[in-house]
């Protein structure tokens, strides 16, 4: 009885032992495509640095439970994972997929010899849903059995939150890659390579207003737009490249070009309101924040590339994100406040929406550590920076497009002004050569009244004097032709004289010289006439060319009525507006043109007269002859 006693305890602690040990391992055989194993391999690490494996397999090791496997602020230290696995199905083949940037050596122990055996089972395999090499190590399991793997991993600042154990069949790679890496950043990489197309087109825009104008705050913000680009584009590959190196470049990446964008900027800023000018105080405060934000990067970035103070490099970096953002709101403030325009808006509107977004999202990056998913995905902070950003952008783009628009008006200005410059100098050269004209045309007039005017009096005077001394008849007939012909070249000049006077260049003066010359010409007849003229006559300039062809026009008229019509009745009719009109009637005997060729040519000629200075003449012939003559004052 006690022997059958003793044999049950047995077997119920064997069975106990071995339900404990299957419930530690892994049945890699109810796998159907892969499965992620972080937290159901158990770990253990050797801060003392110096166990070699043989006598990690006797430690004890610990499954993480809730936490991350690795401690952060504890990095310099050696690590130990323990795959513990079985496999119920008929495949003996599988992959592990360590995660990205890991550097390890597996080794599979040999429970009968209880000796370690590394493993050479490391390699990659391009698959074409990544565009890239995914390293895998295989291993083998038979059906039923139970093996111990060990890894020895290679943990550092670069990659520690890299790690991410995944067992999948051969098979299924393609379906892992898809659903591992591909389709939970679907989104996330359409929403970034969207936003990177926006800040690429801005950029070049950007960039193009730099070569033609080569000024510096363009300059310095197509660098800072680079910049970003630059470190968004290599915040979305991190989802498809899986090497060492990349990633051991990360915290540098990381620190510099957000900096330097931010460095950027405020050149940008400084460059762009001229502050050294304008506000010097300002000025040195944005220099000592650029000062602040290198020379942190010059003490940090090698604190951060060591496994013992890297978490410390990495919180030192966030505070001083904190400060450049708290420091940068406080400066953009005062400048607002002092420089109270619309470029000036679009600067505050565009960094304060900035500054708040960015504020949001290192909150939200360092309360999802690296395992949080917000609103389903990791990369939220990132998003939410890259708006930001994206924003400022916008914003800075209208305040450069304002500018752009304020110096092409200030250019159109200054262009008209000079056009106006331009045309005051040429109307005042235009009127110096008229006066000029008109100068020597006075000249003229009064040489030609004094010098020809007294000659052509005095052989008048002298032909009347002759007349009278000497009583024959042919002499005295000789002299008569020689008194009548001066009168008429003295009449004549007169017109002359009249007509080059540039004081008679108005409209008032030729309408009051032809109602002097029509009632002289009529004076000695014994016709009837009439003359009509307006009330309020315009000071219309008219030139001496207009006035002689009107002139000349006016006598024809009046000497065709006088030789051809017999009229007892003349009625002359002056009317201004658009046009000066004149207006000729009689009660004469009319006219046939094709019988009167004299008064043919005499009403050719004034057509002609009228046409040299855009007039226009019309004749009718109805109980007696009526001439309109049309001459346009505009």
């Amino acid at each position: 009885m006690l022997k059958r006693f003793a044999i049950t305890v047995a077997s119920l602690l064997c069975w106990s032992f071995i339900i404990a040990q299957t419930a530690d391992f892994i049945d890699i055989g109810k796998i159907t495509e892969y499965d992620t194993v972080l937290k159901r391999l158990s770990y253990f690490t050797d801060y003392s640095k110096k166990l070699t494996i043989e006598d990690v397999a006797q430690a004890t090791f610990h499954y993480p439970g809730e936490k991350f496997p690795f401690d952060k602020t504890r990095l310099d230290a050696r690590y130990f994972i323990k795959l513990s696995v079985t496999n119920s199905s008929l495949q003996d083949t599988f992959w592990l997929y360590p995660g990205r940037s890991q550097r390890y050596i597996m080794y599979a122990y040999d429970s009968s010899t209880a000796t370690m055996q590394a493993l050479n089972n490391q390699f990659h395999s391009f698959s074409y849903t990544v565009f890239n090499s995914v390293p895998y190590a295989f291993f083998i399991v038979k059906k039923g059995t139970y093996r111990n793997f060990y890894i020895e991993a290679d943990i550092g600042f670069y990659n520690w939150h890299l790690f991410d154990p995944v067992i999948l069949l051969p098979q299924e790679q393609t379906a892992f890659t898809f659903d591992h890496f591909l389709r939970p950043n679907r989104l996330y990489t359409f929403i970034t390579i969207a936003l990177l197309g926006i800040m690429f087109s801005m950029l070049v825009y950007t960039f193009t207003i730099f070569l033609q104008t080569l000024k510096n705050e363009y300059l310095y913000y197509a660098l800072a737009m680079l910049v970003f680009i630059v470190y968004f584009l290599l915040r979305l590959l991190n989802l498809f490249m899986f090497s060492e190196l990349y990633y051991f470049f990360y915290d540098l990446r990381y620190q510099m070009l957000q900096l330097m964008g931010n460095i950027f900027v405020i050149a940008f800023i400084s460059s762009f309101f001229t502050l050294k000018k304008t506000f010097p105080d300002l000025y040195k405060h944005f220099n000592i924040l650029i000062f602040i934000q290198l020379i942190f990067l010059a003490i940090n970035l090698p604190l951060t590339y060591t496994n013992r103070y890297n978490h410390i490099g990495n919180i030192a970096f966030d505070i001083v994100r904190v400060i450049a953002l708290l420091y940068s709101a406080g400066l953009i403030a005062l400048l607002v406040i002092r420089k109270r325009n619309k470029e000036v808006r679009y600067l505050g509107i565009g960094s304060f929406v900035a500054i708040l977004l960015s504020g949001i999202a290192l909150y939200t990056d360092n309360w999802g550590e690296y395992e949080h998913y917000f609103f389903g995905h990791a990369g939220i902070a990132v998003l939410i920076f890259t708006l930001g950003i994206l924003f400022q952008m916008i914003f800075f783009m209208q305040l450069l497009s304002y500018r752009e628009r304020m110096q092409q008006a200030q250019h159109i200005r200054a262009v008209e002004k000079l056009q106006l410059e331009n045309d005051r100098k040429e109307l005042e050269k235009y009127k110096a050569v008229i006066d000029a004209r008109d100068k020597e045309r006075n000249r003229i007039s009064q040489e030609i009244h004094d010098d020809i005017g007294s000659g052509l009096t005095s052989i008048r005077l002298l032909s009347e004097i002759a007349k009278t001394k000497n009583a024959h008849k042919d002499t005295a007939r000789e002299l008569e032709k020689i008194s009548g012909t001066a009168n008429v070249l003295i009449d004549k000049m007169n017109e002359i004289i009249w007509t080059l006077n540039s004081r008679n260049d108005t409209l008032p003066n030729l309408i009051a010289y032809l109602r002097h010359l029509v009632v002289e010409y009529f004076e000695p007849l014994p016709t009837q006439l009439h003359i009509v003229t307006p009330e309020n006559i315009s000071e219309i300039p008219v030139s001496g060319k207009i006035r002689r062809n009107i002139l000349l026009s006016v006598k024809e008229a009046l000497h065709n009525i006088v030789k051809h019509s017999q009229a007892t009745e003349v009625n002359i009719h002056f009317t201004t507006g658009a046009y000066f009109s004149i207006s000729i009637s009689d009660n004469g005997i009319g006219f046939d043109p094709s019988l009167t060729q004299s008064y043919n040519n005499g009403l050719q000629n004034i057509k002609e007269r009228l046409s040299i200075i855009g007039g226009s003449c019309s004749i009718s012939n109805n109980g007696g002859t009526s001439i309109i003559l049309k001459i346009p004052l505009v």
